[in-house]
């Protein structure tokens, strides 16, 4: 804001007046604090080395100083499970992408052709996570190389040094993805980080061991095979949900898998961190889908409540478990019946079934009662269904009493 005194001295001079000099050396100190205050504070920055504040924790503190973000850092397990991308934004490109397929105006790899490298060309991508165990970073640190290039030159490479490894060890600090950039330019140079792929932030620890989300994936099929060769059918595991990594400050430290209830679906994984003594430092969750595969019995034709089950009106067919809704028929015993309705290719499940020969509630059926050389026949009411074998009560018609009989077949009933 322009003083008083200021804005007279400014009219003096604008009408070709002489001001005077404290007017003048007052106009000069208000137009250098005006010009302090407008210019953009951090533009004098020292350019070259690498960053001194590589360690943050998040895209805010970009407009803070060095001093003020260095080593100001969060736990990397905050970031398990995050994705790069908000919900709105994957759907929106998801959705781009989907009508850049229906259009036909996507690029779309032909089968045998996945790799988009060409013959000797490379890419250096960056792991999520990593460990130092040197006070340098190295490259081979950080770098996993994607297609050809010269051993000598690759051996050359992963010795380049980076930047410092974090100060303490067994703690693991992050980087983000642009500050990331940034330390790489400087250290490899614009070409040479122009062939980075980039994570959406570099976790790394100097010392002790990292077990990234590959890892965690192998470990859990080799230690869950045993389990699933024993079920029937073809088990698998699909659709991984795991943790991007997990750090153990030493070696003594171990990762151990606590699976929950091995049934077709979803599967709960816990891994569990745990010191030399046995001590459980911390717990990870992770989830995976098995899928149970078994070539059941299913209906050839669509068949109606009361129908008789024949070899004809019987296929068989490869399901999934995790999609029946009780246990599927094992194509003994019989003869059968069916309780409900069933479409043709519907799988037949044991509480579909019921025998021909049960007795059903309210039929008359011959009630037989042998005792020795003495065997007497007469009628009752069955009142309660029963297949052959099971005990049912029945009324006797002549005497009005009632009894419990064994189901022989569809219209008798024996007391012994």
């Amino acid at each position: 804001m322009i003083s008083q005194a200021a804005y007279i001295s400014l009219a003096a001079i604008g009408a070709g007046r002489k001001a005077p000099s404290a007017l003048v050396a007052l106009w000069g100190i208000l137009l250098a604090l005006a010009l302090a205050c407008l210019w953009p504070a951090g533009t004098a920055q020292a350019a070259g080395g690498v960053p001194q504040a590589v360690w943050q924790d998040n895209d805010r503190n970009h407009r803070r100083s060095p001093p003020q973000v260095k080593n100001q850092l969060r736990p990397p397990q905050v970031r398990a499970g995050q994705l790069p991308l908000a919900p709105e934004a994957h759907d929106a490109r998801t959705a781009r992408t989907g009508t850049q397929l229906a259009a036909g105006d996507a690029p779309v790899a032909q089968e045998g052709q996945l790799s988009l490298l060409g013959q000797g060309d490379w890419r250096l991508k960056i792991v999520p996570a990593a460990v130092s165990n040197g006070s340098m970073v190295l490259l081979g640190d950080i770098a996993v190389l994607l297609g050809q290039m010269d051993p000598a030159q690759w051996e050359g490479l992963r010795a380049t040094p980076l930047w410092e490894a974090p100060p303490e060890e067994g703690k693991p600090l992050q980087i983000n993805r642009s500050r990331l950039s940034q330390a790489l330019r400087q250290a490899l140079g614009p070409d040479m980080a122009g062939r980075c792929i980039l994570p959406t932030s570099l976790v790394i620890q100097r010392g002790g061991l990292v077990f990234r989300e590959d890892d965690l994936r192998n470990y859990v099929v080799k230690s869950l095979t045993p389990q699933l060769a024993a079920m029937p059918g073809e088990a698998e595991l699909t659709d991984f949900r795991l943790p991007e990594y997990i750090f153990l400050a030493h070696s003594q430290q171990q990762v151990q898998l606590e699976p929950g209830k091995l049934a077709p679906g979803r599967v709960p994984l816990r891994f569990a961190v745990q010191e030399a003594d046995g001590t459980v430092l911390r717990r990870v969750a992770g989830t995976a889908t098995l899928s149970l595969w078994l070539t059941v019995p299913t209906a050839a034709q669509s068949m109606n409540k009361g129908d008789a089950l024949s070899a004809q009106s019987v296929t068989f067919m490869r399901v999934n478990a995790g999609q029946l809704r009780d246990l599927p028929w094992d194509g003994r015993g019989g003869p059968w019946q069916l309780v409900r309705a069933i479409n043709a290719g519907d799988p037949i499940l044991q509480s579909d079934l019921a025998s021909q020969l049960m007795v059903k509630r309210g039929d008359v059926v011959s009630l037989i009662f042998s005792r020795g050389n003495l065997r007497i026949t007469t009628q009752a009411l069955a009142l309660a269904d029963g297949e052959p074998g099971a005990t049912i009560p029945v009324r006797n018609l002549q005497t009005k009493k009632q009894v419990f009989g064994i189901v022989k077949n569809g219209n008798t009933v024996e007391i012994n």
